[in-house]
């Protein structure tokens, strides 16, 4: 598992208080998720009867808890990895391998970041079916979860540029 990235300075006390306020966005999220689910079915089998925003609300909670959850698991080292590789490699090529992942998730965090942005703009006179909300704001949350990532993922990068090659592990 990758390691945990780390900021220093205001830098280090603005990220922690993102961690936080992140972390409480999620937890709140997957609990609204799963009482809404949980409400849902009872109302629906016991009383025959099902909101028509529960389904919908659901759903868009689902995409702001993976977009807010993208960052942190950014983060602390624990997205998938394909580790055939990287586990059979030391030193200087290691280095290589981990700069080269940087800078595709940096390339694809930029292209999440700007059409994110292009679709919470084109999305903003579009309101959803059963709760008539703007859509831009079930979008929002995918430039600024895209978008808080890439930091992460420059902050990773400098790190592993500025470590020497055979302290890389």
């Amino acid at each position: 598992m990758a390691k945990t990235i780390e900021f220093k300075g205001a830098a280090g006390a603005f990220f922690r208080w993102l961690d936080i306020i992140l972390k409480t966005l999620v937890v709140i999220g997957n609990g609204l998720m799963l009482l809404l689910v949980f409400v849902q079915v009872i109302t629906r089998y016991v009383f025959n009867y099902t909101p028509s925003f529960g389904e919908e609300l659901a759903r868009y909670l689902f995409v702001w808890v993976v977009f807010l959850s993208l960052p942190l698991v950014a983060r602390y080292g624990g997205h998938m990895a394909i580790e055939t590789l990287t586990s059979r490699v030391k030193g200087g090529t290691l280095k290589f391998l981990n700069i080269c992942a940087d800078i595709f998730t940096i390339a694809f965090m930029g292209i999440m970041v700007w059409y994110g942005a292009l679709m919470v703009m084109r999305t903003s006179y579009q309101t959803s079916p059963a709760m008539m909300i703007p859509m831009s704001w079930v979008y929002i949350v995918i430039p600024f979860g895209s978008g808080v990532m890439l930091i992460y993922a420059l902050a990773n990068l400098i790190d592993v540029l500025r470590t020497p090659a055979d302290e890389i592990k």
